[in-house]
This record gives structure tokens, C-alpha cells and sequence, in this order.
């Protein structure tokens, strides 16, 4: 059977549950569910597989497309509006309260109490009831009494830590963690007191304090996983990216499916490509499928943070689940459109791009693009439309005059490349004159001229991160002088 009518097969027993649903009774509905059911795991197996030889297939496409000196001299930096620099928004620190409903009392909820405290019971069965209702006003005041009644509970007094801290007595709370972390007997309620010792500190951004606390809540109690996952965003928001990765890969082994370390990974994989372009990552196994369950501020971060690691086959999967839940936002398909065209080619992607520039005509991220695949796949005459169409609109548009530095630097009309790069080097925005330097550094290199490229390329070096080939292009300068750095002064605009 071919691999179109087996699909065909399954889109027809969709239908076909679809269509029986509504006459069915209810234990022909529950047949159907289990056929529904069953459907859903074909699905998801044969993504998964799909997934699995698309990143073949796209890594061998991208590496040819490297030899054959095709892939776009635009960063995938520039197009990832969100960064590691904001690491910490989106992230929380495992804690919230509920090991003390679940490690920290397992002596309570197995019996009992310690026997001075049976008196207590009625007492602390109210404060915990409290607790879990949220209401930790009244919970404190509950565990307040039993401390006092009994400073050597440890469960107890673990309770009250946490209900002082949710009250926002940040301060009373540091302290009862302390005098628990140093002298609880029971190792569960040490590391426990060391992962919110860990959490407080970093809400105050105190980020190797806080490390220290989630190590030695590991170091006493090796399977407490939210301290390695805490530990994982302290050495992230440290700007530590390899540590963070080793300790979030072993927190993902156990919990493959929390989509916040998977976040977490994404981040510190980013923070390590801006520091070393030559890392090679391989992502856990856990991260081959985006789920379709998230929501769409994360999945859109998700794709931008696939796309900087370039792993586009998984942004793509990103904007395809945008694209079912966001039909009429531009952004979606561009960034679908642009992840297609890395993977597969133009054909698909420039179609997806032309939905993206009729939802939102006025986008020239979009008409660039357009342009810059045509440039890239040989079609000069269409790329110089494009970018000319942005030109007519506004003749000091800088998108569109990088689009046609290209253009020129492509059929070789160097001197007219110039003189748009030299018209950057007047911006007001630093920016766009490093974006200048660069047009203008790679024109020195074509001539061959490689004292002047390097210098210019030096120029750029304030936004270096934006520029990811700058690394790569000084060291082909240096190669061609002789090893040497530049002496002298840079030259002028």
C-alpha cells in the first residue's frame, strides 16, 4: 500500500468516527473513543518518526547549503525577538509550597503524630486543611500554635515556614528554614528548607547564594528534583549555560514532559550558541516533539529559541500548532514560511509567505524575507522587486537597502553595493552603522582588500552578538594577512 492512501485510510476513519457520533448511543460512543483514542497514538507515533527524518533530512540539506555557500548572510539571531536576556520571566522555581504537602509530611499523613502532639491534632489537621484551601492567614496562626507547643516538630514547623513565607513574612520564614536546614534530623525536611532557602534568595537575584542552597539540598537528598531544576535557572540566569544544561538534561531524564524545563533547555542551549557558535548540542529525546498543548506565548518562544539553535524542523512543528490556533496572524506564517524554506526549500515557503504579506501588508519583515529567498534561490528579477517595493515606500528604508546590497554584491555592481553600505555609516542608530561596517567589510573581502575588511568588520564588534559570521570572517582576515592583528587607525567613513 502506498504511504498516500494509508493516510487516506485514516483520514477516512476520522471522518467516518465523526460522522457516526452524533446517532451513536453510549456504548457505541464508547467504541468510537477507543477508535478515536487509538488513531491519536498513530498520530503521535508517526510524528515522532517524521520528526526524526526531518532532522536528518534538514541537517543535511543545511550543511550542503553551507558548502555550496547558500544559506543566508542574515543572522537567525535578528529574527529571535526573544532572548536569553529575559530567561527569567517566563520561568518559576519548583517550590510553591507543595513538597510541605507531600515529602514534608509523610510522617503526618501516615500517623501519626508524634505522640506529645496528639493533643495537636485537631489543631494541625485545621492548619493543614487551610493550607491546601490557600487561606495561609489562618494556617500560620494554626501552626504558630503547635510551634510553640512544640518547637522539635519538624513537619510542624515546616508547615509554618511555608505558611510565613506565602503570608509575604519573607524574613520570619528565611529564618525558620534556617533553623530547619540546620537542625532537622530528617533529611527530606533539610533538603526541602535548603530548596526554599534557594528560592527566596533567588527572588532576590542573589544567584550563586542561591545555587550554594540548591547543591546542598541535592547534596542531602540526591532524588530532590526541584532543586536541580532550581539549580538549573540560577546557573542560567547566571549566564553559566553549559552547568545549566548538565543539570537541567538530568532533570528532564525523569520529567521529559515539563514543558518548563524543556523552555529552560531551549534558553541555556541559546545562551551557549552566543558564546561559542561552534557548540554542538543534542537535545534530549524529550524535546523532539513540541506538544500542541501549550499555550501560544510559549510556543512562540519556543520557536524562536529552535530557530537560534537552529533546529528549524522543531520551530517549524511550533508554527504549524500557531498556524491551527492563530489563522489570521501574519507573524505565524512568516515564521512558518521562513522555517519551511531552511528545511525544504522555496517552493512551499514563498507560498506560506505570500499568506503572511496579504494578512499584514504593511509588514516589510515580510517582503524582505520574500525578497531574500528569491534572491537566494537565483530569482534576481523578483528579489529586486521586492525590495524595490519597500524602497518606493520609503527610499531610506534600511531593510530594503541591505536587500539590494545584496542584490549587487550577488551580480557583482560592487561600487553601487558601496554606495547604499556608506549610506548607513550617517544612521543615528548604532546599529544600523554596524550593519554598514558589515555590508562594507564583505565588499572589501570580494576585492580581496583584507586589511580594510578587517578593520571594517572591527567596527562592528560593539553589536558582534547581532553579527554571528563577524568571528568567522576576522579569522579568514587575519589568515590572509599573515596571522597579524591590525595596527594602526581604523578608517574613516
Amino acid at each position: 500500500m502506498k504511504i498516500e492512501d494509508w493516510f487516506q485510510t485514516l483520514r477516512t476513519k476520522a471522518q467516518s468516527i465523526e460522522e457516526r457520533w452524533k446517532e451513536a448511543s453510549d456504548e457505541e460512543r464508547l467504541q468510537l473513543a477507543d477508535q478515536l483514542f487509538y488513531l491519536r497514538q498513530v498520530s503521535d507515533t508517526v510524528v515522532d518518526l517524521w520528526l526524526q527524518f526531518e532532522e536528518k533530512l534538514s541537517n543535511a540539506i543545511r550543511h550542503i547549503k553551507q558548502i555550496e555557500g547558500q544559506l543566508p548572510a542574515v543572522s537567525q539571531e535578528e529574527k529571535a525577538e526573544s532572548t536569553v536576556n529575559k530567561a527569567g520571566e517566563a520561568l518559576v522555581q519548583k517550590d510553591a509550597g507543595k513538597q510541605a504537602a507531600t515529602g514534608a509530611d509523610s510522617e503526618a499523613k501516615q500517623g501519626k503524630l508524634p505522640e506529645e502532639m496528639h493533643a495537636y491534632e485537631p489543631v494541625f489537621r485545621r492548619g493543614e486543611g487551610f493550607y491546601h484551601l490557600r487561606m495561609f492567614q489562618d494556617a500560620k496562626q494554626c501552626f504558630a500554635q503547635l510551634v510553640e507547643g512544640s518547637p522539635d516538630w519538624e513537619n510542624g514547623r515546616l508547615y509554618y515556614a511555608y505558611s510565613l513565607l506565602f503570608c509575604d513574612d519573607r524574613e520570619m520564614a528565611f529564618r525558620e528554614f534556617r533553623l530547619l536546614a540546620k537542625s532537622a534530623s530528617s533529611p527530606t525536611v533539610v533538603a526541602i528548607s535548603y530548596n526554599a532557602i534557594g528560592c527566596i534568595l533567588a527572588e532576590e537575584t542573589q544567584w550563586l547564594e542561591a545555587a550554594q542552597a540548591f547543591k546542598t539540598s541535592l547534596e542531602t537528598k540526591p532524588d530532590q528534583e526541584e532543586a536541580r531544576y532550581n539549580l538549573a535557572l540560577c546557573y542560567l540566569m547566571d549566564g553559566d549555560a553549559q552547568e545549566a544544561l548538565d543539570e537541567i538534561e538530568g532533570y528532564l531524564d525523569k520529567h521529559e514532559h515539563d514543558w518548563e524545563a524543556q523552555l529552560l533547555w531551549l534558553r541555556a542551549a541559546h545562551l551557549l550558541f552566543r558564546m561559542d557558535e561552534t557548540a554542538e548540542l543534542a537535545p534530549p529525546s524529550s524535546l523532539s516533539l513540541p506538544h500542541r498543548e501549550l499555550d501560544s506565548a510559549t510556543l512562540q518562544e519556543m520557536a524562536h529559541l529552535y530557530e537560534a539553535a537552529g533546529h528549524y524542523h522543531r520551530a517549524q512543528v511550533c508554527y504549524h500548532f500557531l498556524a491551527e490556533r492563530l489563522p489570521k496572524e501574519g507573524w505565524v506564517w512568516h515564521g512558518l514560511a521562513w522555517n519551511t524554506w531552511l528545511i525544504a526549500g522555496s517552493k512551499r515557503a514563498l507560498t506560506l509567505l505570500k499568506k503572511a504579506i496579504s494578512l499584514a501588508p504593511g509588514q516589510d519583515d515580510f517582503v524582505f524575507s520574500y525578497g531574500w529567498i528569491q534572491l537566494f534561490d537565483g530569482n534576481i528579477p523578483a528579489a529586486i522587486a521586492a525590495f524595490r517595493h519597500m524602497l518606493e515606500k520609503d527610499s531610506e528604508n534600511r531593510l530594503g537597502q541591505s536587500g539590494m546590497i545584496a542584490v549587487f554584491e550577488k551580480v557583482g555592481e560592487t561600487r553601487e553595493a558601496k554606495r547604499l553600505a556608506k549610506r548607513f555609516l550617517d544612521d543615528a542608530d548604532p546599529y544600523l552603522r554596524s550593519l554598514g561596517y558589515f555590508h562594507l567589510g564583505r565588499l572589501a573581502m570580494i576585492e580581496e582588500n583584507w586589511r580594510m575588511a578587517e578593520q571594517y568588520f572591527q567596527r562592528t564588534l560593539p553589536h558582534a552578538d547581532q553579527f554571528r559570521e563577524i568571528p568567522l570572517y576576522l579569522q579568514v582576515c587575519a589568515s590572509k594577512l599573515g596571522g597579524q592583528a591590525a595596527q594602526g587607525e581604523l578608517v574613516q567613513p
